[in-house]
This record gives structure tokens, C-alpha cells and sequence, in this order.
């Protein structure tokens, strides 16, 4: 009788995240509103913040959509539903439990009226 399969943890948010980034092309848009150099730059940033504050953002509870949401059909056109990784492409300085501080900017998380966006890797499928 064969051993039954070792049974493996599921992989954290951050390192989920990470594999649905990684999985996509790095120099083509994956929607509509973005250029492939723009992308390539917002991508490689959110691969950064992911290796210095993804265990971070886990554990504070932000979700898949507060990160990398964007709009269903429209994209990046409809900022109102991007998440804070899809907006600028800046690099993260800090996070907290109800923002994310950018260079210059800071995103803000649980806005009253805010529409939630689906992950940036489900976009036409």
C-alpha cells in the first residue's frame, strides 16, 4: 500500500500573491488603461512590497482587492476601484492596520462608497 501524500501548508497570502504576479507577463497590460512599461513598473514594485511587507499585509487583513484590485472590464481606467498597488507604481515606504505610504502619496484603506475591484490577474479570463 502506497503512503498517502505529504500533506503541504497552503502557501501565505504573500506568497500566493506573489505567484499570480510572477505568472503574468511582465511587459504586456493585463487591462485596459495601461501601457506595457507602466505595467512593468507597477509590477516590479509590487513584487518589491511584497518581499518587504507582504507577511506585513497579511497579517494587518488587507485583502486581495485592497492590493491588486481593478476594475472588472474597464481596468485601470476606473481608479475609484484600484487597488493601493495598482495606481501608481510608487514604491512603498510603510505600511499600517488603515494605509499604505507611498513616496508622496498614501492610500487609505475602508473609504466609505469605495467599489471593490476583482485581482488584476483575473482581468479576461
Amino acid at each position: 500500500m502506497a503512503s498517502p501524500a505529504p500533506i503541504r501548508p497552503a502557501p501565505s497570502d504573500a506568497q500566493a500573491w506573489r505567484d499570480a504576479l510572477e505568472a503574468m507577463k511582465p511587459t504586456t497590460a493585463p487591462c485596459p488603461g495601461m501601457t506595457g512599461p507602466r505595467w512593468e513598473k507597477m509590477r516590479e514594485s509590487a513584487i518589491a512590497f511584497l518581499d518587504e511587507f507582504g507577511d506585513e499585509a497579511a497579517a494587518l487583513g488587507w485583502t486581495t482587492a485592497e492590493l491588486f484590485g481593478v476594475h472588472p472590464t474597464a481596468g485601470f481606467i476606473r481608479v475609484d476601484y484600484c487597488g493601493a498597488l495598482m495606481i501608481s507604481g510608487e514604491r512603498v515606504r510603510a505600511i499600517e492596520t488603515d494605509k499604505i505610504r507611498f513616496g508622496m502619496t498614501t492610500y487609505y484603506r475602508n473609504l466609505p462608497g469605495r467599489p471593490v475591484g476583482v485581482p488584476v490577474w483575473e482581468v479576461g479570463r
